[in-house]
């Protein structure tokens, strides 16, 4: 591989905000377009299992760790520029809270609900995070993104199927590589306050001191989850270090040096307390990488591309 920054054995909970994970054998961080295509190319040829990381914001790795590669970007791969006087063109490991702080300086609106969204943008457009009646749909053009074999694609906002917490890329392999917003003009220190605003709320009611993954379960249909488990008498918890916030229902935290399979147990007991007690089953929202499904979905790719070859 070529200038490539490539790490082995690289402990996953240093690289997510649950702070949980054991090692993955290969931690890569590409600088360029270019050494994305070679890292899919070469782990699809090497039948490596590949995960697109981000700020790992909400994902949860296993205590085992990930035996396959991690493609980390970060501030690798991070940066903001004008198109026009109201879009802008964003690389994928550009943090929510930049590109906000970024608007807020160009007097552009409409990005204020996701300042305090502790992600990327890359992870921001898979999940089409959203916030305090905001998501990313609402201003999302357009975006660049490379298939599992690097092939590059562009795609409109609209072809991306972005609904609540979905997208195209929950269910298909997505590298983003950068994508265009389109804002509104707007006062620069209107701006300010409403993030500042969005700011104090989400730290006055998350709780944003704790490593979490954020949300831990979907919003089920007709309630909230956090009300739910609030109902069921949850806060507070705890499985070994995994703990319900006494903050926010809605958040499991690592308390301290919690593992994966206490996280799981504490996952567990949630659902089935808040099922007995609702009738309502709560859907996890945060990641689990699975190397043997993304070893399954890679050995469908070549066989595809083996057919390709074969017709020509």
């Amino acid at each position: 591989m070529s200038m490539i920054d490539v790490k082995e054995n690289v402990p996953m909970k240093n690289h997510t905000t649950l702070k949980i994970g054991g090692p993955a054998s290969r931690f890569l961080e590409p600088d360029t377009i270019q050494d994305m295509i070679q890292i899919l190319q070469e782990s699809l040829e090497e039948e490596a299992p590949l995960f697109i990381l981000g700020n790992g914001s909400n994902v949860l790795f296993a205590d085992e760790g990930y035996p396959g590669w991690v493609l980390h970007l970060g501030s690798n791969w991070s940066g903001i520029e004008l198109v026009d006087a109201c879009r802008l063109r964003v690389k994928s490991g550009t943090t929510n809270q930049e590109l906000a702080r970024f608007t807020r300086l160009a007097g552009l609106a409409g990005y204020e609900f996701a300042s305090g969204i502790p992600g990327t943008i890359g992870g921001a457009i898979v999940m089409n995070a959203g916030a305090y009646d905001g998501e990313t749909v609402d201003v999302l053009e357009s975006v660049r993104w490379l298939d599992r074999q690097g092939n590059l694609h562009v795609a409109t906002g609209e072809e991306l199927d972005l609904g609540y917490r979905h997208s195209r890329f929950s269910n298909e392999f997505g590298l983003i590589v950068d994508a265009v917003y389109r804002l509104k003009p707007g006062d620069t220190l209107a701006i300010e306050r409403k993030i500042d605003d969005l700011t104090a709320r989400r730290w006055s009611r998350q709780p944003m001191e704790d490593a979490s993954a954020g949300s831990t379960f979907k919003r089920p249909a007709g309630s909230f989850a956090s009300k739910l488990i609030h109902e069921s008498g949850l806060q507070g918890l705890r499985v070994g270090d995994a703990m319900v916030s006494e903050k926010h229902a809605g958040f499991l935290i690592n308390a301290g040096e919690a593992s994966c399979a206490e996280f799981l147990e504490l996952v567990r007991q949630v659902q089935d307390k808040v099922q007995a007690d609702s009738g309502i089953h709560l859907e996890l929202e945060v990641r689990r990488p699975d190397p043997a499904a993304d070893a399954a979905r890679d050995a469908l790719v070549r066989l595809e591309k083996e057919r390709e070859e074969e017709e020509e």
